[in-house]
């Protein structure tokens, strides 16, 4: 005998988030800093730069009048930051606002009915641009089958 269904939807889809919340900058907040990945900043802020200019801008580093001034005022932030007292446990106010939303994508693959494969098949990934054997958009995530049944009236 079949049941009436009153909804259906898959549940299972996790979002790895480090840390769920608002960061505002009138809160105090602790922060890790790796000094080697500010140093690589450093040491690649040329190359970074021009990249930024010719793919971003569609721009020849020749065309930017203050280049050695940004350049500098980039070095100089990015050494601030390397240099920072306490690297593993740096308080201060954050200068930004975000929103860490760690359950936002699964609800938005729900909600857009895009479960549990999100409408990817093989033929359309042999055809992407990013289909690496690194790429992780690749991810099966364990999905279950949630269905709410009409309860049966009398």
């Amino acid at each position: 005998m079949g049941h009436l269904l009153d909804s259906e939807t898959y549940i299972g889809g996790k979002v790895e988030c480090l840390r769920s919340g608002v960061y505002r900058s009138d809160f105090l907040e602790k922060f890790q800093y790796q000094r080697s990945s500010y140093q690589s900043l450093i040491d690649n802020v040329d190359d970074l730069m021009e990249f930024i200019l010719r793919v971003e801008c569609q721009r020849k580093k020749t065309e930017v009048k203050n280049f050695e001034e940004v350049r500098e005022d980039i070095i100089k932030k990015l050494t601030d930051l390397r240099d920072v007292p306490n690297p593993d446990n740096f308080e201060t106010n954050p200068l930004i606002y975000h929103l860490d939303v760690a359950a936002m994508y699964p609800n938005i693959i729900l909600t857009n009915r895009l479960q549990p494969v999100a409408i990817v098949n093989n033929k359309i990934c042999s055809g992407c641009l990013y289909n690496t054997p690194e790429s992780d958009c690749k991810r099966n995530l364990q999905w279950q089958l949630l269905i709410i049944y009409i309860q049966k009236y009398n």
